[in-house]
């Protein structure tokens, strides 16, 4: 069981750095606390709690949507302004309790690999904006869950930015139509005619793969709902399901 020692709630984002920033104290972050609840273990020291910053902006510039981080997973579901497809998306995350709670930024740090959130983002070309005492930078959401620990190392996811525009479909395979997906696809036609691709359940995070060449492109771990080879073949499938839909 962990054994917590402290428990902060910065007001300000300087504070909040500066508790990240400590050596030799390991600190959970909480935004919404539904991934750190079911994750804290015995080698966390102390817990940052995100909820007095704000960071709850949701700002549409031309053809492109900022989050704040800790904008709630329910105000993304009922934003009329959103891509439909993003606000399925989060929808599915879990129950109505589960969204009130969870935040953009708790999702994206969490990086699951089940998360059709995540892959609705990678489609629709989304950025994380990281904030850490050496100023702030921005990396695609990509690039971002290649390596998770090295690019919020002493800083904060403290918004996404991703485009508005294009036509999408999803398809997905789960034990249950409210469970979590085994493999799920969602396509995003841009309109400069530019095919994203993305999967969840076929590697440690949802990743953005090549349209013409699926099967070949993913290596998915297998477990008890589904082996390796089956997890290849539903992917190819549910790929061109979903690239027929955006491309008739």
């Amino acid at each position: 069981m962990p054994n917590i020692k402290a428990y902060h709630r910065p007001v300000n984002l300087d504070d909040a750095l500066s508790l990240l920033s400590r050596s030799g104290v390991n600190t959970a972050v909480v935004g919404g606390g539904t991934y750190i609840t079911a994750h804290l273990n015995e080698l966390v020291d102390e817990v940052v709690d995100l909820q007095a910053l704000g960071l709850t902006e949701v700002n549409y510039s031309g053809d492109r949507l900022t989050l704040g981080a800790m904008v709630r997973l329910q105000t993304l579901v009922e934003d009329s302004q959103a891509p439909a497809l993003l606000r399925e998306a989060a929808h599915r995350e879990g129950p109505n309790t589960f969204r009130h709670a969870a935040t953009i930024g708790g999702v994206v740090a969490g990086a699951s690999r089940e998360s059709e959130l995540l892959a609705a983002l990678l489609v629709f070309e989304a950025e994380v904006q990281i904030q850490s005492k050496q100023g702030t930078k921005r990396l695609s959401l990509a690039d971002f869950l290649r390596d998770v620990s090295t690019a919020l190392a002493g800083g904060l996811v403290t918004a996404v930015s991703l485009a508005t525009t294009g036509k999408t479909a999803s398809a997905r395979v789960g034990r249950t139509p409210a469970d979590q997906p085994i493999v799920a696809a969602t396509a995003r036609l841009a309109p400069s005619g530019t095919l994203y691709l993305a999967l969840c359940g076929v590697a440690q995070t949802p990743v953005l793969v090549d349209p013409n060449n699926v099967k070949n492109a993913i290596n998915p771990p297998g477990d008890f709902r589904g082996s390796s080879a089956y997890r290849r073949q539903v992917a190819a499938t549910l790929a061109q399901r979903v690239i027929n839909e955006v491309s008739s």
